[in-house]
């Protein structure tokens, strides 16, 4: 019936919410969780629980989005990531930086970022270092994986990024 209908999604979306909450909260162990903040004079930065500066307001814009002590920020027009003390993980040299936090079993599984430059994508590890080369057509973050596509004439070749940084193609 409709009623039971209604009621088995109520539940299945509560169940989510749970989850959610869990793995946002687990999250916060393994790393502290900045906020995006503008300053009076327009700089942007991250501020902590207590609305303390954690990285100084400098950059001209910063994302909501972070993974694992990865914060995506932006000069003048270009864009990179630094750690969780403000120290630079990248340089602030490239075209587009997306990052998402991963969630496994445990609470919590730290992953990649990506960057892009000159129309191509690459993969960084949470200490800026580069897994992959700038090789990457596409880049989509679906359910916390790094859904990859590369053009291959007039096909587009997909797969993923798995939590080891190797590929996986669906061909």
């Amino acid at each position: 019936t409709h009623t039971r209908l209604l009621k088995i999604v109520a539940a299945a979306l509560l169940l989510n919410f749970q989850l959610s909450t869990f793995n946002f909260l687990s999250a916060q162990k393994a790393y502290p969780m900045y906020y995006p903040c503008r300053c009076e004079t327009g700089e942007w930065g991250y501020v902590d629980k207590d609305n303390e500066w954690a990285i100084q307001p400098t950059y001209d814009a910063v994302l909501y989005e972070t993974n694992g002590g990865m914060y995506p920020v932006s000069l003048g027009g270009k864009w990179g990531f630094v750690g969780v003390s403000g120290e630079p993980l990248t340089d602030v040299a490239y075209d587009a930086a997306v990052c998402e936090i991963d969630y496994d079993k445990d609470g919590y599984k730290v992953n990649y970022a990506a960057l892009r430059s000159k129309g191509k994508w690459a993969f960084i590890d949470v200490q800026g270092k580069f897994v992959t080369d700038f090789k990457y057509d596409e880049v989509l973050i679906l359910n916390g994986k790094y859904i990859i596509r590369v053009r291959n004439g007039k096909k587009m070749r997909s797969g993923y990024l798995d939590v080891d940084g190797k590929e996986v193609w669906n061909d």
